[in-house]
Order: structure tokens, then sequence, then C-alpha cells
């Protein structure tokens, strides 16, 4: 078809279907950048936005240290941390401090306070919370309060790995429950 036209109207009819060509071309990659530029700005802006008041944790846990001290009769833990309440007001819980380790047969696992036969924590190291009030009683505030535990380790026993820290309301409902490596 565009043999039977003149040499003047192909070259017109080449460059016309050029030009659109290098149009459709320009259009894409500015849609292109023009995307990627919103996805970017979006998610800086997403990032840059306050949390919902919502996502706020509850608790602040800080000053986490762990102590283990041995001698020749006996082998223990000591804990210590410090914790407070995200919200004004206080808050009435009950602490209890965990240690386990679940890589060995028999789990190895202490808590703190002790409890007697039948107490908080199952035969394999976990707790149950249908006594809340045998734990720490705590009154929680916006100001630090300083949690200090003393956990007996069986002798000969393989160490702790793992320090749980569980904070229980009054009715047994597990408020938080904390793991820290050790």
């Amino acid at each position: 078809m565009l043999q039977s036209l003149s040499p003047w109207w192909r070259r017109l009819i080449n460059s016309i279907a050029f030009g659109a060509l290098v149009i459709v071309v320009t259009v894409l990659g500015y849609l292109t950048f023009r995307a990627v530029s919103e996805r970017r700005h979006g998610a800086a802006t997403t990032a840059e936005a306050p949390a919902p008041e919502d996502a706020t944790p509850l608790f602040d846990i800080a000053n986490f240290a762990v102590r283990q001290e041995r001698s020749a009769d006996a082998e223990r833990l000591t804990v210590s941390l410090r914790i407070r309440i995200t919200k004004p007001g206080p808050l009435d819980a009950y602490v209890y401090v965990l240690a386990r380790n679940d890589h060995v047969s028999p789990r190895v696992w202490a808590v703190w306070p002790t409890q007697g036969p039948g107490g908080v924590v199952t035969s394999g190291g976990h707790l149950r919370t249908q006594d809340p009030a045998s734990g720490e009683a705590v009154t929680l505030s916006p100001s630090w309060t300083r949690i200090s535990a003393t956990l007996d380790h069986p002798p000969g026993r393989p160490p702790f790995d793992t320090v749980y820290v569980y904070l229980v309301d009054p009715k047994g409902e597990i408020l938080l429950a904390r793991p820290f490596a050790l």
C-alpha cells in the first residue's frame, strides 16, 4: 500500500509513525515513573505517620539483667528488671518469672515466686493461671517498678536458656508474656 504512494508521502507517514511511537514510549515511561514515585512516597508517608494509639504497647520493660550464682551446695539465677505501664493510672497485676531449658529431656525449669505442689506451672514448665494471686502482687503505674527474682537451679542440670516474664491480671488473664533469651 505504501509503495503506491510517492516517496514524499512515505517519508511523511514514516515520520508520523515514528513520532507517535516516541510519544507512546515517553508517556509509558512517565506513567511508570509516577507509579514508582507514588509507591515510594506513599511508603515513606506511612512510615512517618504516627502510630495509632492502640499500637502503643501497654508495658515497657527496661534494664533486664540476669546473674548466675553458684556455690558449693546450690545454684541460682537472679533476674532483675524494671517495668511500667504506658497508660495513665494504676494497674494491679501479678508477676511471675519463669526460667526454662526446653532443649533437654526432661525439661529444666524454675518459677518465681516459688510455688508449692500443684502451683501455677505445669510439669512441662508452662504457666497456667488458675490462681493468679500466687504470683508477686504489684501495682504498676507510669513510673518504673523494680522486679528482682531469684530462681533456684537444679544442681548438675544444664543451664536455663530462656527467661519468661509474665504479668497476670486478678482474673487470671495473661497481660504480658515476654521471653528473654539467655
